[in-house]
């Protein structure tokens, strides 16, 4: 090899140096605020009129909600606390139409029943119930969306099964905080992760649902009247893995992509033909020492570049970021938080620009701790 082909080398691999090291310090140094005893799940949403970005966590072994109110430059007010029974599942929406934030909350006691319920926000962090339906033994995961187009939102969860089949069960909203029943949709594999988006321009939210059993993920479509068409299964890496799913356009083209979290592969990334089916899985696992596969994923641009990027958490370790080309790439491996967490993990993570800079920043429930870590984006 000449001379000049060396140096070309050494400037390339100094260019890409510096910029791992540029990307590996993306966040500040984590601040962590007390949310509980083991904080599950994290959903960042506004709670109140002050336009500040707040945190919900789902804290199952306290049996209770744990609200933070943001206070707009990335720190929190002193948690909020109210009773649901051993909740697992958080998602938030406006269910009773008063232009405040509700939640919808999948709670499981480990006694072969399970609940969801609705409880009403009063725009100051605070929440009554609502209403609770009985569901699944094993239901994990929540969506909402319109699914039937009348204007009110409804309610998709996953019910996993344990030794039976597992479904999906919608939940048709009245817009007065209240549920209909249930309309089942079985499938085998375990459906744990479940998110909600058009995904076939038809402007009718579909689903995915991640099959930790099967190693795939399901598309369901809407037919526009909030029923839907037998599942489409497609690969997600490895089998017995994927638990969470994210839906978002990769490349800027109007076609949603899903990103998966698998806990056997890696970050899993299916790209959207434009109709709604899907291509083969591309696995991207981190190139640092030691990490660990995502249980879940957020999907954000953090370094402002116009392209979305993918933040995973690992639930024994450090979480890391892939950042996308804007062509549904992501590079040859995830960035480490750079030891942010002290190796610390969460089982869900969150992003929302919490300090008011317009980029985003990340919320991840440290279950062991009882705490959320806040990572601020140094963009």
């Amino acid at each position: 090899m000449g001379r000049m082909s060396q140096r070309v080398l050494l400037v390339l691999a100094m260019l890409w140096l510096s910029g791992v090291s540029a990307s590996a310090g993306q966040f500040k140094h984590v601040v962590y605020r007390p949310a509980g005893q083991r904080p599950y799940r994290v959903v960042a949403t506004q709670l109140t009129v002050s336009g500040n970005l707040d945190l919900v966590l789902a804290d199952y072994l306290s049996s209770q909600i744990v609200t933070l109110l943001g206070n707009g430059d990335g720190t929190f007010q002193k948690p909020i606390r109210f009773r649901a029974p051993s909740p697992i599942g958080l998602a938030a929406g406006d269910f009773n139409e008063d232009g405040i934030e509700d939640l919808a909350v999948v709670e499981t006691g480990g006694t072969g029943d399970g609940a969801i319920a609705l409880f009403l926000g009063d725009g100051k962090g605070g929440f009554k119930l609502s209403a609770s339906y009985r569901i699944g033994v094993a239901s994990v995961n929540v969506a909402v969306a319109d699914f039937n187009g009348d204007g009110h939102l409804d309610v998709a969860i996953t019910d996993q099964g344990f030794g039976n089949p597992g479904d999906v069960m919608v939940f048709l909203g009245n817009g007065h905080g209240k549920l209909g029943k249930p309309t089942k949709y079985k499938m085998s594999g375990g459906p744990v992760g479940i998110a909600a988006a058009d995904l076939n321009g038809d402007h009718h939210p579909d689903l995915a649902v991640a099959l930790a059993g099967g190693g795939s993920v399901a598309v369901l479509m809407n037919d526009g009247t909030g029923h839907f068409q037998k599942p489409v299964i497609y690969s997600a890496g490895d089998c017995c893995g994927p638990v969470d799913v994210k839906i978002a356009d990769l490349r800027n083209n109007g076609k949603q992509d899903l990103v998966i979290a698998n806990i056997n592969a890696g970050m899993v990334v299916l790209l959207n033909k434009g109709d709604g089916t899907f291509g083969k899985p591309t696995i991207y696992t981190p190139f640092f020492q030691n990490w660990q596969p995502p249980e879940a994923c957020t999907v954000a641009d953090f370094n402002l570049d116009g392209n979305l990027d993918v933040a995973c958490a690992a639930s024994l370790n450090d979480g890391y970021i892939f950042y996308g080309d804007g062509k549904g790439k992501f590079g040859s491996g995830g960035i480490e938080f750079k030891n942010a967490l002290n190796h610390q993990g969460g089982f869900s993570i969150a992003s929302g620009d919490f300090n008011g800079d317009h980029a985003p920043d990340l919320a991840i429930p440290i279950q062991n701790y009882g705490k959320v870590a806040i990572l601020l984006n140094t963009q």
